[in-house]
């Protein structure tokens, strides 16, 4: 039965919301040089922070404000949390950000929605409003005045990059999926089959050559190069079998670098080659006689976890031919 995330999300505490989306922002470290969190006393508005370039705060960046509220959030909160970027970014602590984005997980009022959806009338709303809705709740026991300089960072900030994101569309983000198995032992589901394309490819060439080195010790012909074996009567079969399983498990890792945390992959590639490793060390009749021995070992591997369950015997074989590829354990020792 599929879980219900949204709801696992909601009734995360302040902290670990903060802690979640830290980690959903990690898995989008693609779209950054850099995140950081940032919550807690002295904060200066900011909860976790994605840096686009090196510069981080001097530079472009994004700010993600996590509101784990007991109801949706307001236009009030809306006002006076946006507020305090532009008054301490007009006091120097930092750029403005390219992006600010509220992770509320109940939501926000329909107020604030109409507000996002017309971003001249948030920024005019900015304007009319801080005397009155803004100024005396932004520093404890003090009236912040709209200066000139606070006015200029209103009319900087591009008013069309405030998002607002509910437990539901941040649970539906693809790149959420690695937090969601940390958190929740969620299941990304199976990987795809690899695609063997017909030229050999520049990422299977040490494995490939390898594996030449085995055929030809079994004889009776030898390989210029793969094309050649693969032409070959006697062991182009069973290369291309080899093949099928190099991209096999390629896909695999691809697939769940992209939807678990980045250490489950290297855990799985740990436990494969912990699981064949003695059969590859012992002595065996020739090259070929250990190939099919820890191949055949690998197939009856278990692995833990949610890749465990979902790695099927040639992604487990696969990943040996990867980790001789990477010259981890190596077939022509």
């Amino acid at each position: 039965m599929q879980k219900n995330y949204p709801g696992l999300i909601s009734v995360l505490t302040a902290s670990e919301l903060e802690d979640f989306v830290d980690d959903w922002l990690h898995q989008r470290c693609k779209d950054y040089y850099l995140h950081e969190r940032w919550s807690g006393t002295g904060d200066l508005g900011r909860d976790v922070a994605g840096y686009v370039t090196d510069r981080r705060m001097n530079g472009p960046w994004d700010n993600f404000q996590c509101k784990q509220l007991s109801k949706p959030l307001s236009e009030k909160a809306l006002f006076v949390e946006l507020g305090k970027i532009f008054m301490h970014s007009a006091a120097g602590a930092y750029a403005l950000p390219r992006a600010y984005s509220f992770v509320a997980p109940l939501g926000v009022v329909r107020k604030v929605r109409e507000f996002v959806a017309h971003p001249d009338r948030l920024r005019q709303a900015f304007l009319d409003r801080w005397d009155t809705y803004i100024a005396g709740d932004l520093v404890e026991n003090a009236t912040v005045k709209l200066t000139p300089e606070i006015e200029g960072k209103i009319m900087a900030f591009d008013f069309a990059n405030l998002h607002w994101l509910d437990a539901r569309l941040l649970a539906r983000d693809p790149t959420c999926m690695p937090a969601l198995v940390k958190w929740f032992d969620a299941d990304p589901g199976q990987s795809p089959r690899g695609v063997v394309p017909i030229a050999i490819h520049a990422s299977e060439s040490a494995y490939l050559g390898q594996l030449l080195k085995v055929y030809e010790e079994r004889g009776p012909g030898t390989y210029p190069d793969p094309e050649a074996a693969l032409a070959c009567a006697g062991v182009g079969p069973h290369l291309k079998i080899q093949r099928t399983r190099f991209f096999d498990a390629t896909a695999f890792d691809r697939f769940y670098r992209d939807s678990t945390p980045e250490e489950f992959v290297q855990t799985f590639r740990d436990e494969v080659h912990h699981g064949v490793v003695d059969v590859h060390e012992a002595d065996h009749a020739n090259k070929f006689a250990r190939l099919n021995k820890v191949m055949q070992q690998a197939a009856l591997l278990q692995a833990s976890g949610v890749l465990g369950r979902h790695a099927g015997p040639q992604v487990k074989q696969g990943t040996c031919h990867l980790l001789a590829n990477e010259g981890v354990m190596q077939w022509d020792r």
